[in-house]
């Protein structure tokens, strides 16, 4: 009997399951680009192994706190891939992000790169990026959606969970009076920003922020099963820290760009900045906007990190 007979149901299965098996062989590397993140680079690195990314490639823009002495630990342990150091005062991101890719590509061979910045969590539904990726297989480039936490003064900030999951529509902010107040600014209009996730093959430039890449033959997606969480402040003293080193660059920039982050730097300058963080972010705030839907609980990324025991 000819066996082939016997295996031939099972065919259609086995292939799937092999086509299967063969695209989640692909390379995934995340880029970093960090400075003076002690305080979350190694959760950051850990989480995104945990979701299935291969390696890290990582550049340091001066850092001097223990950053670069984590980095050299999870080289050690063969999470971080390659750790650069940048020393130039300015912040050349795109440029150093691009530089990245490359690396990533021909030295070691990634299929896929995921761009982002130390306090940037992106979180597969089903736990596995590779596979979130695959479920839009068609595009070389995936643009997926971001929520911005709700910082609380705390020290454990990644047991936090209240994040702006629906901000205000417009119509919302004009009805209860608060648009053109800058205190309730980046809670009205669109959800947090895009970033992107993007094949290495075709790969053109990246724009500052991870915000889109220019790819040859460039077919974008948009992935709905990956969100990425920013835990752009997490506490005050770290917001001021960081306030305090654009200080050093911000005004470099011209004019009209990098405009909030000037703002922030002249409230710091002038001694006003933790007055800014109490009314934006304080516990009253927080109820208001619990209150109409904006700010809510959402534990993803806390429990995951709990569940692999990286916190």
């Amino acid at each position: 009997m000819d066996m082939d007979i016997l295996k031939w149901p099972f065919s259609k299965k086995v292939r799937k399951k092999y086509r299967e098996k063969r695209h989640l062989n692909f390379k995934l590397i995340m880029t970093l680009v960090v400075r003076n993140e002690e305080d979350i680079v190694e959760q950051n690195i850990r989480f995104h192994c945990a979701m299935g990314c291969d390696g890290f490639i990582v550049s340091s823009h001066n850092s001097t706190d223990r950053t670069d002495e984590i980095l050299e630990k999870l080289k050690r342990e063969g999470l971080v891939l390659e750790i650069i150091k940048r020393t130039s005062q300015n912040h050349q991101h795109s440029v150093w992000v691009a530089e990245m890719i490359h690396l990533a590509k021909n030295k070691y061979y990634a299929d896929w790169v995921i761009n982002a910045d130390a306090d940037e969590f992106y979180y597969s539904s089903c736990l596995d990026l590779k596979k979130s990726i695959l479920q839009s297989e068609g595009g070389n480039v995936l643009w997926v959606d971001s929520i911005f936490i709700f910082p609380e003064d705390r020290k454990d900030w990644l047991n936090s969970s209240y994040f702006v999951t629906r901000p205000f529509q417009k119509f919302e902010a004009d009805a209860l009076g608060i648009t053109g107040n800058s205190l309730y600014e980046e809670f009205i209009g669109s959800q947090g920003c895009t970033k992107v996730i993007h094949k290495t093959h075709g790969f053109v430039r990246i724009s500052d922020g991870n915000h889109d890449a220019k790819m040859r033959f460039r077919k974008k997606i948009h992935s709905a099963d990956i969100r990425l969480y920013h835990y752009h402040i997490r506490s005050y003293l770290g917001w001021e820290q960081k306030v305090a080193r654009w200080a050093d660059s911000i005004f470099l920039l011209p004019d009209g760009q990098g405009e909030h982050m000037k703002h922030m730097v002249r409230l710091y300058q002038a001694g006003k900045l933790k007055d800014e963080f109490e009314q934006k972010y304080g516990s009253q705030m927080r109820e208001y906007l619990q209150k109409h839907g904006v700010v809510s609980n959402d534990p993803s990324v806390k429990n995951f990190l709990r569940y692999k025991g990286i916190i």
